[in-house]
């Protein structure tokens, strides 16, 4: 092959062999080259054709155009030219029998390449053939890849979803045991709710996937295994529900440390067996009742030996203030303390709603202490809504369960569950003021009943626990009444005492049945500050006009008119006194009412005073006055007025200070009516003045002449008059 392709070679004469250490072809310089392109095409022409014309521009050809040009035979041209190509290829073959030998070893080592090439080929036509096959597996790996890909996608979808219904539905063999075979506890607890959360689960999608074979086999079993749960947990319910019939088991432990904490198992029940939790509900409807039932009994029997009464039916404000009569009628004197039957005092800080203490019976008798009802009934009130609220708060947890608790029939649910526990131990409160009232005749203890029940409505409102509506509203049925029975017999007792002492003689100081209303009205106004309730006013209106009749009646029995007025003001001066004690000011009517009273009598008061002292010169002047010529008043007249008054006006303020001082002790109230009495004196001596200056004024004008003593000045007179200024 290596021979072909070298005689190819010298054939063509324009290939180059390079072979190692030889050089075989010679270099022609790129002339020649352009003359053997001309011979070629000079001998393309015949010797007897002419030449033709040769187009330059045409075949661009630049020897043929030169030799033209300088003239030269190309004939003769081509001939040189051709010699001296036979004498190169002499000179060719020569060195290439020279080179002969080097010539063969290269023809062997081409060989050896040859054969090496050879092998090569074969390999790569294997390894070509390889990369096909290779290239065809590829493809197919990707083609399953793809496919791969798709089914993993798919399965990964379908995973997602049967995951969730398997997590859905399955239970793990640990819970199944714990549910059939294990004791109820924490983690009974933690098995069941795994255990409800898949029923759930089945009722939710059973419709979406009831087609499904693990719904149809799974749903029979976790309904199995519901029962199974149901059974146990009621049986752990009513044993625990049973620990509460001892009396000496505190309930609201229980409830907190065993009931709310597995209050679920009760939810469990209302959901997946009603019949079981209707069962357990009633049986602790049954236990409960009973054990409060016996706590309030014996709390309230215990209550009743503290008490310590207040008023009987001889505590009244028109009563008799030195005795009472016996059965034989012969006097004896009261054997109670009446400090607190008219006058609040201490008993209001019953209504202090920042001590929420309540009276324990074990302390209590230690220390051998007597309460008023209203404390003890507001103790019971106290243990009556600290019981229901925990107890309702408990109902609201325990037996209803949490959809329900949202909605309306969840609350009635527990009221009707309360109202079943609670209805004796409210019977109890309401017998216990039943048989107060029957026999009270304390109106300030009544009506601090009924702030109490306010207080009490109050604060269950605060709370939001709505289910002793029908214990306030009976508590306040009973209170109502009875406080205006109460009252009524206070005015009634008024009206006899008027009627028994009609004709006795009264002192000039207020009588202990004035006391007496005005404590009982300082209270009453305080009990009902916050409250305004009209019932209350009305009834104080009510025993103030029979008060005032009362007192009226008294002081129009004296025929003594300035002793009269004296037991006037003193008994609204005592009346305004107690009131102002009580910081009531004259936005209430009690004492706005009062201090006109009290005002008109001072006023009339000063003027029968000063007509006991300066008579003549009060009734002079309004004589004078009524006159219709100032002249008609002699001076005789105006005289024996001067003389009288300069010889004893002195002697008769000092007088009227006197009379003031012993009938007043008031310090305010005597400087008033001493302030008042000589104002008119005053005022009266003024106009006497007034009178006597125009008389003789005009006297004078036609040549008359005066009195023979000249009237003492007004300022004189109340320059003496400010000496009595700070004698109270």
């Amino acid at each position: 092959m290596a021979q072909k392709r070298l005689s190819s070679a010298n054939e063509q004469g324009d290939t180059d062999l390079v072979f190692a250490g030889f050089d075989t072809t010679t270099e022609q310089p790129k002339e020649r080259q352009q003359q053997q392109y001309a011979i070629q095409r000079l001998q393309e022409h015949s010797d007897s054709q002419p030449m033709p014309d040769i187009d330059i521009d045409k075949d661009n050809d630049e020897l043929v155009k030169r030799l033209l040009t300088k003239g030269v035979d190309l004939r003769l041209y081509a001939r040189d030219i051709e010699g001296e190509l036979h004498a190169l290829e002499d000179e060719q073959l020569a060195n290439y029998e020279e080179n002969e030998g080097a010539l063969l070893e290269l023809d062997a080592e081409i060989r050896g390449c040859d054969e090496v090439l050879e092998n090569m080929e074969r390999l790569l036509a294997n390894f070509k053939s390889s990369l096909g096959n290779i290239n065809d597996e590829i493809q197919t790996l990707q083609s399953d890849s793809v496919s791969m890909s798709v089914r993993l996608k798919n399965r990964i979808v379908a995973e997602k979803q049967l995951g969730r219904i398997i997590q859905g539905i399955a239970l793990s063999p640990a819970a199944i045991d714990t549910i059939c075979n294990g004791e109820v506890n924490e983690k009974y607890l933690d098995c069941l709710v795994e255990v409800n959360k898949k029923m759930a689960y089945l009722r939710v999608h059973e419709k979406q996937h009831r087609r499904l074979r693990a719904f149809q086999e799974t749903q029979p079993e976790l309904e199995r295994l519901c029962l199974k749960a149901s059974a146990k947990v009621r049986d752990f319910l009513l044993a625990k529900i049973n620990d509460l019939r001892s009396l000496s088991t505190n309930a609201h432990i229980l409830q907190s440390s065993v009931f709310l904490k597995y209050r679920f198992f009760n939810h469990f029940l209302i959901e997946r067996h009603p019949e079981a939790a209707v069962e357990v509900r009633d049986t602790y409807i049954h236990i409960m009742r009973q054990y409060y039932l016996d706590h309030f009994e014996a709390y309230q029997r215990g209550l009743l030996k503290f008490e310590r009464p207040v008023a009987d039916k001889a505590d009244v404000v028109g009563m008799e203030e030195s005795s009472k009569l016996s059965l034989f009628g012969t006097a004896k004197p009261s054997a109670r303390d009446k400090s607190n039957v008219f006058n609040l005092g201490a008993r209001a800080s019953v209504l202090d709603t920042a001590d929420p203490r309540a009276i324990v019976l074990s302390i209590a008798g230690d220390s051998n202490e007597r309460f008023p009802f209203e404390a003890l009934f507001r103790s019971y009130n106290l243990a009556l809504a600290d019981n229901a609220t925990a107890e309702y708060e408990f109902i609201m947890q325990f037996f209803v369960s949490p959809k329900a608790r949202q909605k309306i029939t969840g609350s009635d649910m527990a009221r009707m569950v309360f109202g079943h526990i609670f209805e004796p131990s409210i019977r109890v409160g309401e017998q216990f003021l039943k048989g107060y009232l029957e026999g009270s005749h304390d109106a300030l203890g009544v009506l601090l009943c009924i702030r109490l029940v306010s207080q009490m409505a109050s604060e269950l409102q605060r709370r939001r626990v709505p289910v002793l509506e029908a214990y306030v509203n009976s508590a306040n049925m009973q209170l109502w009444p009875r406080f205006q029975a109460i009252l009524d017999g206070h005015i009634e007792s008024i009206k006899r005492l008027a009627a028994y002492r009609a004709k006795s003689k009264i002192d000039t100081q207020p009588p202990a049945t004035v006391r007496r209303y005005v404590e009982f009205a300082a209270s009453m106004l305080r009990l009902n500050q916050g409250y305004n309730t009209h019932v209350v006013a009305l009834s104080l209106a009510r025993l103030r006009a029979e008060i005032q009749a009362y007192i009226s009646h008294m002081a129009g029995g004296n025929p003594d008119k300035h002793t009269s007025l004296v037991f006037l003001v003193n008994s609204y001066d005592l009346i305004l006194t107690v009131l102002h004690e009580n910081r009531f000011t004259e936005r209430e009517e009690e004492v706005s009412s009062w201090k006109q009273e009290l005002a008109a009598t001072v006023l009339e008061y000063a003027e029968v005073e000063l007509e006991n002292h300066f008579g003549y010169l009060k009734q002079f002047v309004i004589d004078a006055e009524q006159q219709s010529d100032i002249a008609q008043i002699t001076s005789e007249d105006l005289g024996r007025v001067v003389s009288v008054f300069n010889a004893e006006w002195r002697s008769k303020i000092a007088a009227i200070n006197s009379s003031i001082i012993q009938s007043f002790s008031n310090f305010r109230t005597g400087t008033e009516i001493l302030h008042a009495v000589l104002g008119q004196l005053i005022i009266y001596y003024t106009r006497f003045h007034s009178l006597y200056d125009k008389r003789f004024a005009r006297r004078s004008s036609s040549g008359g002449g005066t009195t023979s003593q000249q009237p003492v000045g007004v300022q004189s007179v109340m320059v003496e008059i400010k000496k009595y200024r700070n004698n109270f």
